[in-house]
């Protein structure tokens, strides 16, 4: 089982709330978004985040979780998480 899924426009909302930032979501499209990493952080590096970012849209990394095994306990809540980085 997988902890809570979260979104980007949530964890936008989170990082705000959390660190006083003023973080926006942009949705973009399959096409642009290789163009935009690429643009941004050059050739090599654009296109291996926009190659993760793709096998995490097809669900390439979809996995099952021994998160319980391994750490002992479920997943926190993402307000949880947040709600203790404010600590």
């Amino acid at each position: 089982m997988h902890g809570e899924k979260i979104n980007h426009s949530s964890l936008a909302d989170f990082l705000n709330q959390t660190f006083g930032t003023p973080l926006t979501y942009r949705e973009m499209d399959v096409e642009a978004y290789p163009r935009d990493r690429i643009a941004e952080l050059g050739e090599f590096v654009g296109t291996i985040v926009a190659g993760l970012y793709q096998g995490i849209r097809e669900g390439h990394y979809a996995h099952p979780s021994d998160f319980l095994a391994a750490a002992g306990r479920e997943h926190q809540t993402w307000t949880n998480y947040f709600s203790n980085l404010q600590r």
